[in-house]
């Protein structure tokens, strides 16, 4: 069986029997957030790469020997990986509408960008730009995940969003299951810039970044248009060792 057929089930049977409990450990809720506090800590994955986001032994230098040997490079901030449980339920906010994972999500990589601007890692952005959907998606999921993620960090971080700067013009293949050059291929030209004062410190921002093809293809629209995209946000990281610039 199809795993994300199968978490579907299993949060719809967990919302009947259990409306306010913990998706991971079921203990019960103060509030109507989908993760508690012990399950986020239990699963925080510590310093992440900046580059890769994979493991790090220590902050500084905020990328790996792989990455730091790179010239061109972009900071792409997580919350989770996307294989550890609170990054698997990522997918859960598109999939299944489970809106009250959003909270304790964004909670997460908010905290984790600001101690990274705490740390003088990461340049505070100017405006925070989710990555659009195509109008025709929209009546059938009812709402932008990206735009509410975004939404949410910039409530949490007191950054503007601008979900009108970018729009799809052109409705895509579903990204899951292609390749790295599939992604890239099915991007051509679905990005469409409204012009406009340009922008030099832009944060992007999505659920889940795979590859990083959609990060990409959405930057290379911007700095077309003469916009300075300085780094992505995502809630959780499903990168393979391929890197992206």
């Amino acid at each position: 069986m199809d795993v994300s057929l199968l978490l579907g089930r299993l949060l719809r049977q967990l919302e009947r029997s259990l409306p306010n409990r913990c998706l991971l450990c079921q203990q019960p809720l103060s509030q109507g957030q989908g993760l508690c506090d012990v399950c986020l800590s239990d699963h925080d994955p510590g310093d992440l790469c900046l580059g890769c986001t994979g493991p790090l032994p220590a902050p500084v230098p905020w990328r790996c020997g792989p990455c730091l040997a790179r010239k061109r490079w972009r900071p792409l901030v997580t919350a989770f990986p996307y294989h550890s449980p609170p990054g698997y339920l990522t997918g859960a906010i598109k999939i299944h509408g489970q809106l009250a994972l959003l909270p304790p999500l964004c909670d997460a990589l908010a905290q984790r960008i600001t101690d990274l601007w705490a740390l003088g890692a990461l340049p505070r952005p100017d405006l925070l730009v989710p990555v659009p959907m195509h109008p025709s998606k929209l009546p059938q999921r009812g709402f932008n995940h990206a735009l509410l993620i975004a939404n949410a960090l910039g409530q949490r971080l007191s950054l503007p969003v601008a979900p009108e700067l970018v729009r799809k013009v052109r409705r895509t293949r579903d990204q899951h299951g292609l390749s790295g050059a599939e992604r890239r291929r099915n991007l051509v030209g679905c990005f469409e810039v409204v012009p406009g004062a340009a922008r030099a410190q832009l944060a992007l921002v999505d659920d889940v970044v795979t590859t990083g093809a959609t990060f990409a293809a959405l930057a290379a629209s911007l700095r077309r248009e003469g916009h300075g995209v300085s780094q992505y946000w995502a809630l959780a990281s499903a990168m393979s060792p391929a890197r992206f610039s």
